[in-house]
């Protein structure tokens, strides 16, 4: 037998080790670890899932004293001398690095993906978990990127986030470094998709995980993604800012949002460095963008912030459109959203002004995607515009 195969034979498939005293043998001929055939089998007092096989196994009097020792594979273990201690290992055949002295090849990595998909798809995310812990203490650098998003999303639909806050910023902490440009080729390239979605799942629980997870996804989406795709996905972290300002707002902590500023404007400047791109589009993607960094501001009580940006952002559809600015819905969004920045900030005749120009612009536009949305638009406006003139008018 090869050294390979032994240490195949004496491998733990939950804690990715070589197998610790007393050894226990399921009822399938898998080994595991007696620790850790004790925390996997808290999630079921009476059956549990092979982490190889994935056969059910029942639990025998509710212990997992029941399954027997394998002793064979004990003395194998002191034949070998395996100890569990880190030790200096090299591989040139493509490995990834693990602890505890030796390296997992990249078939043994590809069947623990396969199983993690698995779980995940038939929502087993406990047992996922176990073998996503795992990988993630162990593997080195870039590698564990797409592990430690998918343990953040098990941990998350678990209600385990106090554990999942914390692989955040281990998240954040590896992408911020100086290395990360050069190790993309380890990323899966649309991660910053599942990064914006978790930022969104995770608004309610902790605002603050989501701006972390979605600064992630701008550092993927910067280092990953060009042209249209690029700006897309950048516009889309801008959108889904919003919702990060607007539960911040319900949480009377709107004032906090001001440490955002320099992130909000990394997204529109990344936006702006985008060159393969034509001009028309790209305007009008950088516009919408703006309307979301103004909507995050009025959200939040700036209101001189999102008076700034609204006005950027129809400046920038009529530089790029001229008179034929007045068809898309961005522009009419925006001067919805000044009107409302206006009255927030009780400059009345303004918002009158702003109300009445998202009105003519709204009846104008040709890009809505149905009339029932575009009746509902005019007549939100329309109520804007009375309640404001009203107020005006009268005082």
């Amino acid at each position: 037998m090869s050294t390979a195969d032994s240490f195949d034979e004496v491998s733990c498939p939950i804690c990715l080790d070589t197998l610790r005293k007393p050894v226990r043998i399921l009822s399938c001929g898998h080994n595991l670890c007696h620790v850790c055939l004790v925390e996997y089998s808290r999630t079921s007092t009476t059956s549990l899932s092979c982490p190889t096989c994935r056969k059910v196994i029942h639990v025998d009097s509710n212990s997992v004293e029941s399954f027997p020792r394998n002793w064979t594979v004990e003395s194998m273990i002191e034949r070998l001398s395996i100890s569990n201690k880190e030790q200096p290992t090299t591989s040139s055949t493509g490995s990834v690095r693990f602890g505890g002295g030796r390296n997992l090849s990249s078939q043994e990595l590809i069947q623990l993906q396969s199983l993690v998909e698995q779980d995940m798809k038939e929502k087993r995310f406990d047992d996922a978990i176990h073998i996503l812990r795992r990988i993630v203490r162990s593997v080195e650098g870039y590698h564990k990127i797409n592990h430690v998003i998918n343990l953040v999303r098990c941990l998350f639909e678990t209600d385990q986030i106090e554990e999942a806050k914390e692989f955040c910023k281990d998240l954040q902490s590896t992408l911020n470094s100086e290395n990360f440009a050069s190790a993309t080729k380890n990323i899966c390239k649309n991660c910053d998709v599942d990064l914006r979605q978790l930022a969104e799942d995770f608004v309610e629980k902790d605002y603050k995980t989501s701006i972390r997870l979605l600064k992630c996804a701008f550092k993927v989406i910067a280092t990953l993604h060009s042209g249209v795709e690029k700006l897309d996905k950048l516009q889309n972290t801008a959108f889904r800012m919003t919702k990060v300002a607007q539960e911040m707002s319900r949480q009377n902590n709107g004032n906090e949002f001001k440490s955002q500023f320099g992130f909000m404007d990394e997204i529109t400047d990344d936006m702006l460095r985008v060159t393969d791109v034509d001009l028309k589009p790209k305007c009008k993607k950088i516009a919408r963008c703006l309307f979301n960094k103004a909507l995050c501001f009025k959200c939040t009580f700036f209101y001189s912030q999102s008076i700034e940006d609204n006005k950027q952002a129809i400046l920038l559809m009529k530089a790029a459109f001229g008179d034929d600015a007045k068809f898309y819905r961005v522009v009419g969004q925006c001067y919805n959203n000044l009107g409302a920045a206006y009255e927030a900030d009780k400059q009345l005749m303004e918002a009158e002004t702003a109300y009445l120009q998202a009105k003519h612009v709204y009846e104008a536009v040709t890009d809505w995607n149905d009339d029932d949305n575009k009746q509902s638009s005019i007549g939100l406006t329309d109520n804007n515009l009375k309640r404001v003139s009203d107020q005006y008018h009268n005082s």
